[in-house]
């Protein structure tokens, strides 16, 4: 599923966590250093040329397994960053 793990520019680490929508796969999640940790996010990564990431709920325990958040299809030398 995951075709290339890409990196947060302005994310700190908050843990691995399981994460059903990448087969159960153990990831590190991030989240916006100076703002409460409500959510952690995985990296982005690319799938089939698109590029996303998926959202953990801190407050509810949970991942948000119905949503993909979609970024853009993939072009090499991409930044992202939080807010």
């Amino acid at each position: 599923m995951v075709d290339k793990w890409l990196k947060w520019e302005n994310g700190k680490e908050w843990g691995e966590i399981e994460c059903p929508m990448l087969d159960g796969e153990r990831v590190m999640t991030y989240y916006q250093e100076g703002v409460p940790c409500y959510y952690s996010y995985t990296a982005p990564f690319v799938s089939d040329g698109e590029v996303g990431y998926y959202r953990y709920d801190h407050e509810e325990g949970c991942w948000d397994e119905d949503t993909f958040f979609f970024m853009g299809e993939y072009t090499e030398g991409m930044l992202f960053k939080f807010g």
